[in-house]
């Protein structure tokens, strides 16, 4: 781990000579091509060869280096000595080596600033003959050269390694010693604890009761509450459930949102979402009033607040409504008292079986304990055994596994992250091969198995939409980040300031901007704040100025007047998220960023876009409330090539001129006035031949949109309408694209009180089909045969609809049926088949069948 920047600088000289990075290929006359090859030639036996003949010193060096973190008292003696292999006349620490690395550390900071100002030169002059500059660049080079053979032999000239000390073989020792003395879970113990939860949810009080999930024993806390939370009597006996991730970053707002979606029909959530907490907090305890809710807050960290947040929005209706909640912190508990009114001590162990009542002045509370373990332990540090135990598993993973799995440190922890996003700052890292997201969903598989994150959200077709990264999983991957140099965050220790390539903001945005660190040479910069910090134009552009070669710039929520002075001069950057929501227009001098790969703008909505966007060659993704692109010039004859993403897309710019230069768009949303611009998108929309995902949002009242005339392309594989507004039904237009796997019609996309799937091949591909916000739909015909595939069916809601296609009990791959406000005569209609409920995992809401 600690060569982590010379194998990604290697990486980084790879993609140079192949022509992926700056204004590339290398202009012929500097014949500075040779030079980078030696460069990595050099690199390259350092990190693959010489380094890697003491990686057991390096590994060693870097537990040391975490150990400092935490108290000797809680690692195991023999854990110690495995490490150290005790202290002898040889210094274990190897200085010689560590110091070697410090020059390798500082040959590559050197290497990246004269790479990246030999870029920004050229970016910046791209037609100048300059010999002198030309001179100069070699000149630095060549000295590069020279210091990386100068480290080579100095390498060589070193005494052996350690090779006593090999992590891949000592991984059982250690596991072993890691785990030694930590508690285990008794089997019978849970199963248990499960019966009594379950006991606890159906047939306990009938007031309102908050159940804690805590363990001293290391099992999954929500895969636990999961298991309850998914059980079909569970949905069945509840009229409403929510399941909501509580991220260390306590947000009441955030948490009331997301029950808010949970819990309400969607129609009445698009309209309060949008009002201020106090209307909204007093609107979801009205709407919970009468109702069996069973609610989820899962990853509580410490937050006393809490208890009375949930009180005033939670109304106890003596109805049996639940609460259930897993702990993360057991100081969270430290304010609620046992039954008998004694206080609940850290140093006590909690008797009474898994099961345990405390006092609460609301509710009746009960904790849910596995293990044997004081809290005082479980809090003082008996965790760090788990901890060194996952810090091990990161240092096991290959090595582009590695980079991307301490990546995830940059986000706070339990907070979604959308998958696409993080997908775009791998790309834009230099961590994924070829630029392939396809690469890089198959990394996140692979983090997501060996339990590094967890999944948050999938999208209809199952594909991973959004995931989080655990606190028990964050700690681990940050102290290592820490320790490698990996990133930075204001907390840190100023000492590793000038090593760090990248800066991680969490709060007080507004507090880092005006300070000088004159030292950093930034790569990347986040800022994950929830604040909407308004940040100061001169601020703004001194950072600029000071971090001229970053690649990715994430400002997060902080709200800009206007595009930051200097922005433009930052060639090098690939990935670009500015929130800007009063600019209408983009600007001519942002299109000189051509290296930059995905620009976000999700809170602007631009309708006058330059000619020279058509410049941007390297651009794949483009996320903007709504953007207008221009038509090409006519004396330009190129096109975006590599565009794959556009949200949204203004239907304006939907004319054959225009969507004809997107030769790879994959995903295209389009929102706006699609009666007006019906001719234009109608018939243009064939000329993206690889576009799989397309949805169309109408904001026009009334909408004429005729779908009979659209021109779908036969590659769609996604397809999803809004506010539409069809008069004609649009099964029999729909039923013959031959890739469809996924149909969304959603609020208001069809006024008709009929659907008609009736073709012989209706649908060869579809597996799922969300009928949304259809009000009036109160028939609804199959033929035999169509649909084959289907698997998974949502009507939200069915209030008008009176029974389902008979045909639909034919199709043997349908396993998922979701129908909400269902009218009493479907619902009866139902209750015929008395292995409905099971077959087809039949949700009913707000009442189950």
């Amino acid at each position: 781990m600690l060569d982590v920047h010379l194998r990604l600088f290697c990486e980084r000289l790879k993609r140079v000579l192949a022509g992926e990075e700056g204004t590339l290929p290398l202009p012929d006359s500097t014949n500075l091509t040779p030079l980078f090859q030696n460069l990595l030639t050099e690199s390259e036996i350092i990190a693959t060869t010489l380094l890697g003949n003491y990686e057991a010193d390096m590994a060693r060096h870097l537990f040391q280096l975490i150990r400092e973190e935490f108290e000797d008292s809680k690692i195991s003696l023999a854990l110690s000595q495995l490490l150290d292999l005790e202290e002898s006349d040889e210094d274990v620490k190897r200085p010689d080596i560590l110091e070697i690395l410090e020059d390798i550390n500082h040959f590559v900071h050197e290497s990246e600033e004269a790479i990246d100002t030999f870029f920004t030169n050229i970016m910046q002059q791209p037609n100048s003959e300059n010999e002198s500059e030309s001179s100069t660049n070699m000149a630095l080079l060549v000295g590069l050269h020279t210091k990386i053979i100068d480290i080579r032999s100095r390498m060589q000239q070193l005494p052996p390694g350690d090779n006593g000390f090999d992590i891949s073989e000592k991984s059982n020792e250690i596991i072993r010693l890691l785990n030694e003395g930590q508690p285990r879970l008794d089997i019978n113990e849970f199963e248990r604890g499960r019966e009594k939860l379950f006991d606890l949810l159906i047939e306990g009080p009938s007031g309102l009761a908050v159940v804690a999930i805590l363990d001293s024993s290391g099992f999954d806390r929500t895969a636990f509450a999961a298991d309850t939370y998914n059980n079909n009597h569970v949905k069945f006996y509840f009229d409403c459930l929510a399941w909501v991730r509580v991220s260390a970053f306590y947000d009441l707002g955030k948490l009331l949102d997301d029950i808010i979606k949970s819990v309400m029909p969607p129609s009445r959530v698009s309209v309060i979402i949008g009002e201020d907490y106090q209307l909204k907090k007093s609107i979801l305890r009205d709407f919970l009033t009468n109702k069996k809710y069973f609610i989820v807050l899962d990853d509580v960290c410490y937050n006393i607040d809490i208890w009375d947040n949930l009180e005033e929005v939670l109304p106890d209706n003596q109805n049996g409504s639940r609460v259930l909640i897993t702990v993360t912190d057991p100081e969270l508990l430290a304010s609620l008292e046992m039954e008998n009114g004694e206080e609940i001590r850290l140093d006590s162990v909690l008797f009474g079986g898994p099961l345990i009542r405390l006092k609460h002045e609301a509710w009746q509370f009960f904790i849910l304990h596995y293990g044997s373990m004081p809290l005082e332990n479980y809090v003082q540090g008996e965790m760090i055994p788990t901890i060194l135990s996952r810090i091990f598993s990161v240092m096991e993973l290959p090595f582009h596994l590695k980079v991307c799995c301490i990546y995830l440190c940059v986000f706070p922890p339990g907070i979604e992250i959308s998958t696409r996003q993080l997908y775009h700052l791998w790309v834009a890292e230099g961590f994924i091969p070829y630029n392939s997201e396809e690469t890089a969903e198959h990394y996140l598989k692979e983090l997501i198995h060996r339990g590094f994150i967890q999944v948050s959200k999938r999208r209809a077709g199952g594909t991973i939409k959004a995931c989080y990264v655990p606190i028990l999983v964050y700690t681990p991957l940050l102290l290592l980040a820490e320790k490698t140099g990996f990133v930075w965050m204001p907390d840190m220790e100023e000492d590793s300031l000038a090593n760090a390539k990248r800066c991680i903001i969490v709060e007080r945005l507004i507090e880092f901007f005006p300070l000088e660190y004159s030292d950093m040479r930034l790569q990347s910069f986040l800022n994950h704040s929830s604040a909407s910090d308004r940040l100061a134009l001169i601020d703004c552009e001194n950072f600029c100025k000071k971090f001229k070669h970053l690649r990715v710039l994430n400002m997060g929520s902080a709200v800009l007047d206007q595009y930051p002075p200097g922005l433009e001069n930052l060639y090098l950057l690939k990935y670009l998220k500015l929130n800007i929501p009063s600019r209408k227009c983009l600007p001519s001098l942002l299109c000189t960023l051509l290296n930059l790969e995905t620009l976000e703008m999700p809170s602007s909505y631009i309708d006058q876009s330059p000619e020279d966007i058509w410049m941007m060659q390297k651009l794949r993704h483009l996320n903007f409330g709504s953007i207008t692109l221009p038509a090409p010039p006519k004396n330009y004859s190129s096109s975006l090539k590599n565009l794959i993403f556009i949200s949204a897309l203004n239907p304006s710019s939907c004319t054959p001129d225009i969507l004809g230069r997107l030769p790879s768009v994959q995903t295209l949303r389009i929102s706006g006035d699609l009666s007006y611009y019906q001719s234009g998108v109608s018939k243009s929309l064939c000329e993206l031949h690889k576009l799989e995902c397309l949805k169309l949002v109408n904001e026009s009242k009334p909408s004429r949109m005729v779908l009979s005339e659209y021109q779908f392309p036969p590659s769609l594989i996604q397809l999803s309408l809004s506010n539409t507004e069809l008069m004609e039904d649009p099964m029999p237009i729909l039923e013959n694209l031959p890739r469809l796997r996924l149909l969304k019609l959603k609020q208001n996309s069809y006024l008709g009180r009929k659907l008609a799937c009736v073709g012989l091949s209706s649908f060869p591909e579809l597996k799922v089909l969300h009928l949304k916000s259809m009000y009036w739909l109160d028939e609804w015909t199959m033929g035999a045969g169509a649909m084959p595939k289907l698997e998974s069916l949502i009507v939200n809601p069915c209030a008008y609809l009176r029974k389902l296609p008979e045909e639909l009990w034919c199709i043997k791959s349908l396993r998922k049926l979701g129908l909400h406000w269902p009218q009493t005569q479907l619902r009866q209609g139902l209750r015929t088949f008395e292995d409905m409920e099971w077959r087809y995992d039949i949700q009913l809401y707000p009442y189950g069948i």
